[in-house]
C-alpha cells in the first residue's frame, strides 16, 4: 500500500473549526467499534469544549477513504453519472459545516459559550431548561415587580398554548412554525377572538426573543413576521368609531350637574319596569358617581381607571396652584428607557373643578383624589388592586349602559370609549397630535402610530358630507349649505375675474386696501 493510499484509508476529519473555546469539526463518528468491520461510520459534527465532546449526527454515512476524496476534489476529472460527485459533495457539505459554525458564533455572542447551549440550540432539548420554564419564569418576574395583571394575562397564554399544542417541559426548545401555525389553526377552531389571538401570540414571541437573546433558540429559528413563511399576529378589530362627539359629551356632563337623568326606582307592583330602573335612590346616586368618573377618565387624557385610582394630590398638583395633576402612566413604563413610564400632565378645566367638588375629599398632600375607588387595596400593582380595578370597571359600565339606555342611546360607554373619545375629539378640533400624544402617555419610539390607534380621522357627518359628492348631492345641513353658497360665490367671483384686464384687477385691489384701511382708522380711533 503506496503512503497516499493509506493516507485516503486513515481520513476522519472533512473540515474543521475553532470559534471561541470551542473546537467545530465535520468528521466520522468512530465511537462504536462494532463499525469497523464495515469502515462506513455516520458522519457527524463534533464539538469539543476544554476536552468534553457533543456529537450531532447528520444523518449520512461515510468511509475514510470517501472522506478523504471528498476532501481533496477539485472537480476536475470528475464524470457525471446521475450520482452526486465528490466535489459536488464537498460543496454541499461545506455549507453545511458553515452554517454549523454560524450557529456557534452567535450562541458565543449572547452568552456563555458551552456544550448544553450549544446542543439546545440544534436539538430544542435541555436537560436544565425549557421554552416552557422560560415562559414561568417571565410570568414570576411580572409578578416580583408587581404586575399581577400581566402576570395573569402571560398564565392564559401559556395555559392556551400547553392546551392546544400539547406542548409541555420534555420537549425543550422545539419550537417552529408548524407549532404556532398549529396553536393559531385551533385557536380560530376554539372561536377565540382575533384580538385574543394577537395577545397570546404577542406573549408566546416575547419568550421566543427572550430565549433567542439567551442563545436557548438561534435567531433562524424565530417565526413571526410579515413574509409569506413568517407567522402573521393578528390584530383585532378596529376600535376607531367607539367614541361620544362631543355633544354627546356635554349633554353626559349637563345630566350629571343637573341630575336629571330618567332613572326611576324599580316597582314591584307593575311588569313593565324599564331596563335602567333603579332599586334604590342610594343605587341611583351611584349610577351618577360612575358617570363623573367616566368623565373623569375623557378630561383625565383618557387615562384607565387604574391610574384614575391611584391619582393624588401630590407635590405638583399644589406647586401648580391646583392648575394641574400629574402621575406616571403605569402601562408605559416598559416601553421607557428608565422603567418608570410615561408622565402624564392632565390640566384642571373647569368641568373637572365641578366634579371634584361632588365626589373628592379635603384636598391633602399625597391624599387620593377619589378614594373610593380604591378603599383599602392601596398597594399599587397588587393583586388587590387588580381584583378592585376590575369590579369598578364593571360597575361602571353597567351603570354607563343604564345611562344610555334612559337616554335612548343604543351605544354602551366604558373606558375604551373615553379613551378613544378625547384622542377623536382634539384631533377633530385639530389640535396638534404631538399634544396629544403626549398627554395621553403614548411612549416616544412610535407616538404617532400609537395615537393613530385611538382616532377616528373622519366624524360621521364630515364622511356624509364628502361621500355626498359622489352624485354631486348636497347636504341638506346648515353646514353643507353654507360651505356650498360659500363656494358658489367664489367660483362665480372667479368667472368674472377672468374677464378682467390688468388695469381692472389693478384697480380692484387698490380700492380694496383703501376699504381695509379705513376700516382699521375706524377701529383705531372710534
Amino acid at each position: 500500500m503506496t503512503a497516499k493510499k493509506k493516507s485516503l484509508n486513515e481520513a476522519s476529519v472533512l473540515f474543521e473549526e475553532r470559534v471561541g473555546v470551542c473546537y467545530i469539526a465535520m468528521c466520522l463518528d468512530k465511537r462504536n467499534p462494532s463499525r469497523v468491520a464495515k469502515e462506513e461510520y455516520p458522519l457527524c459534527m463534533r464539538f469539543t469544549i476544554q476536552r468534553s465532546r457533543y456529537y450531532h449526527n447528520l444523518g449520512e454515512k461515510c468511509t475514510p477513504k470517501q472522506m478523504a476524496r471528498v476532501a481533496v476534489a477539485t472537480g476536475q476529472g470528475e464524470r457525471k453519472t446521475g450520482e452526486e460527485t465528490n466535489y459536488e459533495r464537498q460543496s454541499r457539505l461545506l455549507e453545511v459545516f458553515t452554517s454549523f459554525v454560524q450557529t456557534v458564533v452567535n450562541i458565543n455572542e449572547t452568552g456563555p459559550l458551552t456544550l448544553e447551549r450549544i446542543k439546545t440550540a440544534l436539538t430544542g432539548r435541555c436537560e436544565s431548561s425549557s421554552f416552557i420554564g422560560v415562559w414561568e419564569e417571565i410570568i414570576a418576574e411580572k409578578r416580583k415587580m408587581g404586575k399581577a395583571g400581566t402576570g395573569d394575562a402571560y398564565r392564559s397564554a401559556l395555559n392556551s398554548f400547553k392546551e392546544l399544542t400539547g406542548f409541555g417541559y420534555v420537549d425543550g426548545f422545539a419550537v417552529d412554525n408548524a407549532l404556532i401555525n398549529k396553536w393559531i389553526a385551533n385557536m380560530t377552531e376554539r372561536k377565540i377572538a382575533s384580538a385574543t389571538q394577537g395577545i397570546y401570540l404577542r406573549t408566546c414571541r416575547l419568550v421566543v426573543n427572550r430565549c433567542i437573546g439567551e442563545g436557548l433558540l438561534m435567531p433562524k429559528a424565530y417565526m413571526f413576521g410579515k413574509s409569506r413563511d413568517k407567522v402573521k399576529i393578528p390584530v383585532g378589530a378596529s376600535r376607531k368609531s367607539w367614541y361620544l362627539t362631543v355633544e354627546q359629551m356635554n349633554e353626559l356632563f349637563n345630566h350629571l350637574i343637573d341630575r336629571d337623568l330618567d332613572m326611576p326606582i324599580f316597582d314591584q307592583r307593575i311588569k313593565d319596569n324599564p331596563s335602567f330602573a333603579v332599586k334604590t335612590e342610594a343605587a341611583r346616586e351611584l349610577v351618577y358617581q360612575s358617570l363623573a368618573m367616566f368623565l373623569m377618565q375623557y378630561f383625565c387624557c383618557g387615562c384607565n381607571l387604574v391610574d384614575l385610582s391611584l391619582l393624588r394630590y401630590n407635590r405638583y398638583y399644589f406647586d401648580s396652584n391646583r392648575e394641574a395633576f400629574q402621575f406616571i402612566r403605569r402601562k408605559s413604563e416598559d416601553e421607557t428607557k428608565d422603567g418608570e413610564g410615561m408622565e402624564v400632565i392632565v390640566p384642571v378645566i373647569q368641568p373637572m373643578r365641578e366634579i371634584l367638588k361632588m365626589y373628592s375629599p379635603e384636598e391633602k398632600m399625597n391624599e387620593l383624589v377619589f378614594p373610593f375607588l380604591m378603599g383599602n387595596a392601596l398597594e399599587r400593582g397588587s393583586q388587590a388592586v387588580r381584583d378592585k380595578v376590575h369590579q369598578e370597571n364593571k360597575n361602571i359600565s353597567d351603570r354607563m349602559k343604564k345611562v344610555a339606555e334612559s337616554l335612548g342611546w343604543s351605544v354602551c360607554p366604558t373606558g375604551t370609549y373615553a379613551r378613544h373619545s378625547f384622542a377623536t375629539n382634539l384631533h377633530a378640533a385639530k389640535v396638534p397630535m404631538e399634544y396629544i400624544s403626549d398627554a395621553m402617555g403614548h411612549s416616544l419610539g412610535n407616538r404617532g402610530q400609537i395615537t393613530m390607534r385611538y382616532i377616528s380621522p373622519y366624524t360621521i357627518q364630515e364622511r356624509k358630507q364628502y361621500n355626498s359628492l359622489l352624485l354631486g348631492i348636497k347636504e341638506d345641513t346648515e353646514t353643507s349649505r353654507n360651505l356650498v353658497s360659500i363656494n358658489d360665490s367664489k367660483l362665480t367671483l372667479f368667472e368674472k375675474m377672468n374677464a378682467f384686464s390688468e388695469d381692472d384687477i389693478k384697480e380692484a385691489l387698490m380700492m380694496l386696501k383703501r376699504k381695509e384701511m379705513e376700516r382699521f382708522e375706524k377701529e383705531l380711533y372710534g
